[in-house]
């Protein structure tokens, strides 16, 4: 379960499931952790709100590029499939927009194949790190620490560790992300403010797709992504209040030994 949780978060990377959808090392280790004490306050949940750095970020003022990256929460409408040089063009601009993202950080909702919405805030720091944080009641924190993605679960105390190579996150959190080199582009999409790019496992080993929603105008973002399983059931997540710019603390993208409280 958690495994393919990972997958749908894709996030960054991501995202990018597992028995449903594309797999992950199967090969993690888990690390069980010792129960937090009794009498311990529950935490209430945070209103999130862009312009107010989160506890562990460094602000760096409010010149952050990115304003109004708000995303669009309903899917893209059908746009006309790219093929040729036009496939290739797409292809190579939004290689382009992962290859220039540097730090990135914004909320997420998932829904699921159950209509199950969950919400939470994600950020990102590349090559290699990403952290997304789901917000109560859920349990669940993914940290990739550039070699490393560790999957918490405060209910379970425990953490599942994966190579990060081994998992989908690698297509978009690289030194060089080449998305043609990595995946098979199963289709791409495009029209005047929009893109879209269905992905599968290169190696055909692992069943599922996962497909990126950018918009194009006034600038490249990506603002939603949807993964199907070999049964067809879909998980999207949407994207929104992205702020590119803002630094984390040095340890912000490391998987700890005690779990920590939302945030």
């Amino acid at each position: 379960m958690r495994i393919t949780t990972a997958w749908l978060l894709l996030s960054l990377s991501c995202a990018f499931c597992v028995p449903a959808g594309m797999a992950l090392a199967q090969d993690g280790t888990t690390v069980q952790k010792t129960p937090p004490t009794t009498g311990t306050v529950p935490q209430a949940e945070p209103s999130y709100d862009a312009a107010e750095p989160e506890p562990g970020e460094i602000n760096q003022g409010a010149g952050d590029e990115g304003a109004g990256w708000d995303a669009a929460v309903e899917a893209a409408p059908a746009a006309t499939p790219l093929i040729g040089e036009q496939q290739d063009a797409a292809v190579t601009r939004i290689n382009a927009y992962f290859n220039g993202i540097t730090n990135l950080q914004g909320n997420f909702e998932q829904i699921d194949s159950n209509n199950k919405h969950t919400t939470g805030r994600f950020y990102v720091q590349r090559p290699g790190k990403l952290r997304f944080d789901y917000a109560p009641p859920s349990t669940l924190r993914l940290v990739a620490d550039g070699h490393f993605l560790a999957i918490e679960d405060s209910s379970l105390k425990t953490i599942e560790k994966y190579p990060l190579e081994s998992t989908p996150f690698r297509l978009l959190l690289g030194d060089g992300v080449d998305l043609a080199r990595d995946a098979r582009i199963v289709g791409v999409e495009g029209d005047d403010d929009s893109l879209a790019i269905t992905l599968e496992d290169r190696g055909g080993q692992a069943a599922g797709q996962i497909k990126l929603y950018f918009d194009t105008e006034p600038e490249m973002k990506l603002r939603q992504w949807v993964i199907s399983d070999a049964q067809g059931l879909a998980t999207t997540v949407t994207i929104n209040d992205v702020v590119p710019g803002r630094k984390v603390a040095a340890d912000f993208f490391t998987a700890t030994t005690s779990f920590q409280p939302f945030r």
